[in-house]
């Protein structure tokens, strides 16, 4: 039997609470829509167009048999067509005149009021006849609109698509109580699409508890990993995104040199009634034909005009009208994988400077662009030097809970003007930043498992982890690094490489003596470390495969993942090294724990094809 491992006690770097957390409740009724509904309440409601041509039906959703299988029955929705809106002359119009996403709607109808401050989350299926979309609102009662955004968007297909969300934290602006009015209803605004639709619902919970207290406080964990200007968090970890000028255009932030010190910083560009856009005519001959340059390309006149013009104050609009000048037309992004909750801390350490001296708002949004809430750092004014702005132990209020993404509002001052900024600090309390929020990288690697009591050995390339985390040396790596093992409620304790670890026959940590023992021989070779796994007892049937997962963790909290497949002795001699880390080119994106994920979420951090993508 190989040596036995030493729990650390106390080091827990998952998100685990030493309070207590309320259950979830189930605020619907008849949610797989099988059995009688309280002839009193149904907590499914539509605002459809049954029959073509007639006004808009809003009651009870029907109850039909599915299509594809009679013995189950689900809720139905008639989504009309932009086109049959017209012929019937009451389609229903958004502010800027567009057919509305919410011409049909479907409502989840909780049986109570649910009040800010408590965390509630919703799951269901959902298919259509044709693929499409939705967009999740706040209501009181149905149609009674409190806030645009609940739950976030959703795609579905043709077959049943299962839609988990991510809990939230109900927000003033989502319960609007100082308006005497509650959250009770979820919206599906089902007319993302023009086309017209028919949507099946099924299996639908909207459940409620109070949120976990907020973590004992346990220091700061820094998502600015490697300096502001690192390629590291650049593309992966802190994101910078800009959005120039007039382009509207998210993309990632430009690194330039700054004319003041000359040091990199990352800059956007804002717009003004000065700015000029280039107009190109044709030179042409008498007889219409244009007129070549010395390299014999088509030459033009060349001018220069102004692109937007100044009315009722500091408005600004496009020469033709078209498009008004917003203080959020030039904006500075800096995303964490993190999404705040509400009660939770967070600090800001960044430098900034312009051109010009200028007022920057800030807000709090989802991924770049996707808005959530007026207010993050206040405003900062700018000057032509640098500045520090520090904001320490700021707090998440509720109508901020969920927010990732800092957006810096660059068009305030209406001139044209370069904005400068550098970042020391953007961290959250490390209590409450799960392993899947730290987690560099992650790949799949094969063990082999020999038979009951015996020891067999494997050499494993641990590039990945030794590159992510900054070692310089692998044999201080395994024996100082600590690593944790996946159990059922998240990761184990954590424990030291070559000590080693139990995992059980599912591939989850465990304390008996007895199972998979993973453990790595100090002596290693370049980037590769020697893995020793013992079968103690396990009782896996040979032939057997099992899956595990660990990650490696530094002690700055920086996580490394790997896949963990254990195989038979066999199948283990046929797998080639080049076979053995498996980058998994296949198209699927993957989370940071190796689970495929369906439908990525923007501002989230995914594995597909071998590489880290950030999604937008």
């Amino acid at each position: 039997m190989k040596k036995f491992f030493t729990l650390i006690a106390g080091l827990l770097l998952t998100s685990g609470s030493m309070f207590g957390q309320a259950k979830y409740e189930n605020r619907v009724v008849n949610g797989d829509l099988e059995g009688e509904a309280d002839p009193e309440w149904s907590s499914f409601w539509c605002h459809e167009f049954r029959v073509a041509g007639e006004s808009q039906f809003q009651g009870f959703a029907n109850v039909v048999e599915d299509p594809a299988d009679p013995t189950n029955h689900c809720a139905v929705v008639v989504i009309r067509s932009e086109a049959e809106a017209d012929e019937a002359g009451n389609r229903i119009n958004d502010q800027n005149g567009n057919f509305a996403s919410w011409d049909s709607q479907f409502f989840i109808y909780s049986t109570e009021t649910i009040p800010e401050g408590k965390e509630v989350r919703m799951s269901l299926r959902v298919k259509g006849l044709k693929a499409g979309s939705f967009e999740t609102q706040a209501h009181w009662t149905p149609g009674d609109y409190n806030h645009y955004i609940m739950f976030g968007n959703f795609d579905f297909g043709t077959e049943w698509t299962i839609i988990e969300s991510e809990p939230v934290i109900v927000s003033a602006d989502q319960s609007q109580e100082a308006n005497s009015k509650f959250f009770q209803s979820v919206a599906f605004n089902l007319t993302t699409t023009k086309e017209g639709n028919t949507v099946y619902f099924d299996d639908i919970k909207l459940e409620v508890r109070d949120p976990k207290q907020p973590e004992e406080f346990e220091g700061w964990f820094n998502f600015l990993r490697k300096g502001t200007l690192s390629d590291d968090h650049i593309q992966t970890f802190t994101n910078f995104t800009g959005r120039d000028g007039a382009s509207g255009q998210d993309v990632q932030a430009r690194i330039v040199n700054d004319p003041v010190d000359g040091e990199p910083a990352l800059t956007v560009t804002s717009i003004g009634f000065n700015a000029q856009e280039e107009k190109k005519e044709p030179i042409l001959d008498e007889e219409g034909n244009p007129v070549p340059d010395e390299a014999g390309n088509p030459s033009y006149n060349i001018s220069y005009v102004d692109m937007y013009i100044k009315e009722n104050g500091d408005t600004l609009r496009k020469q033709d009208g078209s498009i008004g000048i917003d203080d959020w037309q030039t904006q500075f992004f800096v995303s964490t994988p993190h999404k705040f909750k509400t009660g939770e801390k967070y600090k800001v350490v960044m430098w900034a400077r312009a051109d010009k001296p200028a007022t920057v708002q800030t807000q709090i949004h989802r991924n770049p662009g996707d808005y959530l809430h007026y207010q993050m750092l206040g405003d900062l004014n700018l000057t032509e030097a640098w500045q520090p702005f520090v904001f320490e132990e700021n707090e998440i209020s509720s109508q901020q809970s969920g927010g990732y993404t800092i957006a810096f509002n660059c068009n305030v001052l209406k001139e044209v003007n370069n904005y400068y900024f550098r970042f020391e600090e953007f961290s959250a309390n490390s209590a409450d930043v799960p392993i899947s929020d730290r987690t560099l990288g992650s790949e799949t690697i094969s063990l082999p498992l020999g038979e009951n009591n015996k020891d067999v050995t494997a050499k494993v390339d641990m590039s990945g982890a030794v590159e992510n985390l900054g070692i310089e040396d692998l044999s201080i790596f395994v024996d100082n690094y600590t690593m944790k093992i996946q159990t059922e409620e998240g990761y184990g304790e954590l424990v030291q490489p070559t000590t080693g670890a139990f995992i059980d026959a599912n591939g989850l940590f465990t304390e008996e003596e007895k199972g998979i023992i993973l453990t790595i021989e100090e002596e290693t070779e370049g980037n590769t470390a020697s893995y020793v796994i013992t079968n103690a007892d396990s009782g896996i049937e040979s032939g057997n495969t099992v899956d595990s997962k660990i990650v490696f963790i530094n002690d700055a909290g920086w996580c490394y993942l790997y896949n963990l497949r254990f195989i038979s002795e066999e199948a283990f001699a046929g797998v080639t090294p080049d076979a053995i880390v498996e980058k998994k080119a296949d198209g699927v994106y993957r989370d940071l724990l190796g689970r495929i994920v369906p439908q990525p979420v923007s501002g989230r951090i995914y594995i597909k094809d071998g590489k880290t993508i950030f999604a937008r």
